[in-house]
């Protein structure tokens, strides 16, 4: 009689015996049911296997990483099973005459068969296919991978390598750990500027924190001094101007390397530019034979006399390009002697002491060099000097709150443009302080800044919201101290990481798992 019904009709008329707590009549509908193939499936379309495939991809993976421990807790098991496989493949591959000959091991070849089995139903036909895709994607990237692996150990080099990267790509753990990778990078990039906001910290000290616990070390070391308050807070300011003076010590060496080949430039230089810049200053200070300004002429004379005391001095020594040079430097011990007031006796001074580095640079290439490099590492010195207040005179308050400023991104401080200056200057330097400042910026307990209005208001509101937890929650995210230990722990745990990697990378090899999940596969079509 169960010919006479749809399958789909009595499997509805099962469902709704059930549901009426008809026990009879769902025992009989049980039975017609057995007794009827079900239909076919109806073929998945391509969006349908899309959408399975992202559906089903976490428990998808979750069924991945129990075969896993079923393949680790049961190493035995593992073992005879994968024995047992391959055995069964080696003897189906083997003549028959051959195998009858030295002993049939039926259970290993109908373990083999079984296996195969299961493979040319899950991948025998394209329908097939896709509804493995869209029902086990995970799975599926496995066998992908591991077969794709196992090409890559047998091909030569130069085919072994390609295939060996593509089986880590399509590898669902190692997709899965990139994944969580990239998020944790994106998720530092969002975090920071908005917990540096909630915080009134700023972006950078959140960064700062993130960082030192992922470096560890020395820079752990000074995070961690200052954001517990154990620190002198004045000692990034010395880390500060000894890094500065790195920078001039390192400016000075440099130009003194460069030197050494403009000395042996035995070459000699004309005077005639430097000539016609003397005869343009007297031309501006002076008049008819009368002397307009007595100042700029008296500091002129001064400068033209260095210069004739040079023409008249030995020319293997004087001319050459280490001699203009100090010429150069004598005629600037005058410009400098001459107050900032005096703006005519400056101008005709400078003037001539620029001609006497323009006659070098022309005549001298090697010196433009020297002179270019020199001239920027100055004017970013004084750049640095300048915008961090951390020359001498500067007092150690002003220097302190110009170096803690670099922790906002503010106008106060061109929108970020004064940390790359602390960057560059503690690179250059070579010594540490930013991760100080880091913690400094993060060693309160309550909000900083605007925040500190506002921290309290927005926590009776995500009380409202969501009660305690969503309270609790607000104002953890506007506490400096506590972003900036969670900050800090999540570097920490990320070099923790890291460094397991180093130390075993085996263990942590995403294809090694693969191969587990393979053993551990084996088990359940097998019935271990």
């Amino acid at each position: 009689m169960a010919q006479n019904y749809r399958y789909e009709d009595v499997m509805q008329a099962l469902r709704n015996a059930d549901a009426a707590g008809d026990t009879k009549a769902a025992e009989r509908l049980a039975q017609i049911a057995s007794s009827m193939a079900p239909p076919p499936p109806a073929p998945l379309s391509a969006g349908e296997v899309a959408a399975g495939a992202v559906t089903n991809f976490l428990p998808s993976l979750k069924n991945l990483v129990g075969d896993i421990i079923t393949a680790v807790t049961n190493p035995a098991e593992t073992a005879k099973s994968i024995l047992d496989v391959g055995a069964g493949a080696l003897q189906n591959a083997l003549p028959e005459r051959f195998v009858q000959a030295v002993g049939e091991d039926k259970q290993s070849r109908d373990a083999a068969r079984a296996v195969g089995k299961f493979y040319a139903d899950r991948y025998g036909t394209g329908e097939n296919l896709k509804r493995a895709i869209a029902e086990d994607p995970a799975g599926v990237l496995a066998d992908l991978s591991t077969v794709l692996s196992g090409g890559a150990m047998a091909a030569p080099r130069a085919v072994g390598r390609p295939l060996a990267a593509a089986a880590s790509y399509v590898d669902p753990l190692a997709m899965t750990a990139r994944g969580v990778a990239g998020t944790a990078n994106l998720a530092g990039r969002v975090a920071a500027p908005v917990l540096g906001m909630t915080t009134g910290a700023g972006r950078e000290a959140i960064r700062g924190a993130f960082q030192a616990g992922e470096k560890g070390g020395k820079t752990a070391e000074q995070f961690r001094a200052n954001i517990s308050g154990r620190a002198d807070p004045t000692k990034v300011l010395d880390l500060a101007r000894a890094n500065l003076q790195e920078m001039n010590r390192l400016k000075q060496a440099e130009y003194r390397s460069g030197m050494v080949d403009i000395k042996n430039d035995r070459s000699l230089l004309e005077f005639n530019d430097i000539d016609k810049a003397i005869k343009d200053g007297f031309g501006i200070v002076n008049f008819g034979g009368k002397t307009l300004k007595e100042s700029a002429a008296q500091n002129l004379q001064k400068a033209q006399a260095i210069v004739d005391d040079w023409k008249n001095s030995d020319p293997a020594v004087f001319h050459t390009p280490e001699g203009f040079d100090a010429m150069k430097q004598k005629i600037g011990d005058v410009l400098e002697q001459i107050p900032i007031e005096q703006k005519s006796a400056r101008n005709v001074v400078g003037s001539l002491y620029n001609s006497v580095k323009d006659t070098i640079q022309a005549q001298a290439p090697t010196y433009s060099k020297v002179m270019k490099d020199y001239s920027e590492a100055s004017d970013k010195i004084m750049e640095i000097q300048k915008t961090l207040s951390l020359n001498s005179k500067s007092s150690t308050d002003t220097a302190m709150r110009k170096l803690q400023s670099l922790m906002r991104d503010n106008v106060q401080t061109n929108y970020g443009q004064r940390i790359k200056l602390g960057q560059e200057l503690e690179k250059v330097g070579g010594k540490e302080f930013m991760p100080g400042l880091a913690g400094q910026a993060l060693a309160n307990i309550t909000p900083r800044g605007l925040q500190t209005a506002t921290a309290v208001p927005t926590g009776y509101l995500a009380y409202g919201a969501a009660g305690i937890p969503g309270a609790a929650m607000s104002l953890a995210t506007s506490s400096p101290r506590v972003m900036g230990e969670a900050a800090y722990g999540a570097g920490a745990a990320a070099r923790r990481l890291q460094e397991l990697q180093k130390r075993f990378p085996l263990i942590t090899n995403p294809q090694l798992y693969n191969y587990l999940y393979q053993s551990g596969q084996l088990q359940g079509l097998l019935g271990e």
